[in-house]
């Protein structure tokens, strides 16, 4: 029987505006835009957009995505070593044994106190149960760094991985729009779930 997602720990690395997370497997960093191109080869495989459906000019080239994907992710870093302005509701998931992109999270402010979270793993971390930790650290980043109540995530119901790891990571069924369009144009069948947290808290490092 699968079992729920019921620990994180957050690693004393947040600053400056950036987070750190560590889950079992993998850890999660704040994305910067130098890491933009590295996320989009993470999702786009033909099997992952199935499910994203991304405009066709979203897509990366088959030999640019393994390029990207065999390469460290490193620190975020633009040109020349210098910083990179992060993108502070998104992470990027990296394999701590190979210093490799494994995926990442993105969290789509509604309001105040709501947010959407959505994500993907890079085709050779699929598989493996690691959606599930993947969706746990973009609840952390939510609910303990970034002071949202609820998150909340759709999904096709269809796409049992993604349902199965949303559980897991401790988000139930709720009522949502019964479909949704794809930025390609492709409308889907819709199951939404959602995680409430009433008491959610800052992290030092901020926004």
């Amino acid at each position: 029987m699968a079992m729920r997602q019921r620990s994180h720990r957050v690693v004393r690395g947040c600053a400056g505006g950036g987070h750190v997370i560590l889950t079992p497997r993998l850890v999660f960093r704040s994305a910067t835009r130098s890491d933009l191109r590295r996320i989009a080869a993470t999702a786009g495989d033909p099997a992952a957009q199935r499910w994203l459906g991304w405009r066709p000019d979203a897509v990366l080239p088959p030999d640019e995505r393994e390029r990207l994907l065999a390469a460290p992710a490193g620190r975020g870093r633009g040109r020349f070593g210098l910083p990179s302005p992060r993108i502070q509701t998104g992470l990027i998931a990296i394999d701590p044994d190979r210093g490799t992109a494994a995926g990442a999270v993105s969290l789509l402010p509604l309001s105040a106190e709501v947010c959407e979270l959505g994500g993907n793993l890079a085709p050779a971390y699929r598989g493996r149960g690691l959606g599930a930790e993947l969706f746990t650290a973009g609840l952390v980043l939510a609910q303990r760094h970034l002071h949202f109540t609820e998150v909340r995530a759709g999904a096709e119901p269809e796409n049992v991985a993604s349902v199965r790891s949303l559980w897991r990571a401790g988000l139930d069924p709720v009522p949502g729009p019964e479909t949704h369009r794809l930025p390609d144009g492709r409308v889907i069948p819709s199951a939404w779930f959602a995680n409430v947290e009433p008491n959610p808290a800052w992290c030092p490092s901020g926004w």
